[in-house]
């Protein structure tokens, strides 16, 4: 009885431990995308002339929103589909006209 107990605990322990080892995996994995979209965007937000006060927004949202889509894997990390989302995130982060100059580009202000 005590040994079929010892064996019970030590499988539960080396099954927290593979958990705790695929959870440490996951998070180093999604880190890795995170950098690589972060990357991308920072290059697709300067050729789309987002203003550089909203860079760090809209790649945030670039990146949460790659990350948060569980098809998505960093094979597809490409410059199209992260310059589709960056759109979508500038265009969804976008201040309220009038309520920050930092995000009207210069064309609009006659600059």
């Amino acid at each position: 009885m005590l040994k079929r107990a010892t064996l019970i605990i030590a499988a539960a322990t080396a099954l927290a431990g593979c958990d705790a080892a695929t959870q440490i995996a996951g998070e180093a994995v999604e880190g890795e995308v995170r950098n690589a979209v972060a990357a991308q965007c920072e290059q697709i937000s300067e050729n789309a002339g987002i203003v550089s006060g909203r860079v760090s927004e809209v790649c945030q949202c670039s990146a949460d929103t790659f990350v948060s889509d569980p098809d998505l894997t960093m094979e597809d990390v490409s410059r199209e589909r992260i310059e589709g989302i960056v759109n979508d995130c500038a265009e969804s982060t976008s201040a309220q006209p009038g309520t920050s100059s930092e995000t009207t580009p210069a064309e609009e202000i006659g600059g």
